[in-house]
């Protein structure tokens, strides 16, 4: 598809042809300041802040979202993730806050 001016998309790529398996656009401003990187797990997960303020996770195999939280801030940093006593985390820089979430067993 073609893109429209001023529009931002997370996109996956087919490794072998170089072509879009898939796209999510994303939404908010286009200051080119709020677009943190992206974290993929060996799970099948991705996570992300997308440039509205939402942090986001999306299945890998499509881009479609699982869930989303606002946090009504810029998000500054890309998502990292760790593991506590069996328990894994995500954690990330939003605002002047650092946020974590513990992900279901």
């Amino acid at each position: 598809p073609p893109e429209a001016p001023g529009r931002k998309y997370l996109r996956a790529l087919n490794i072998d042809t170089g072509k879009i398996a898939w796209e999510v656009p994303l939404e908010g401003p286009i200051d080119g300041k709020r677009v943190a990187g992206i974290l993929g797990t060996a799970g099948g997960l991705l996570f992300y802040g997308d440039p509205s303020g939402y942090f986001v996770a999306a299945d890998e195999r499509d881009g479609k979202t699982l869930w989303r939280v606002p946090l009504n801030a810029t998000i500054k940093t890309s998502p990292i993730t760790y593991s506590v006593d069996g328990v894994q985390y995500v954690t990330l820089a939003v605002g002047s806050n650092i946020m974590t979430f513990g992900l279901p067993r």
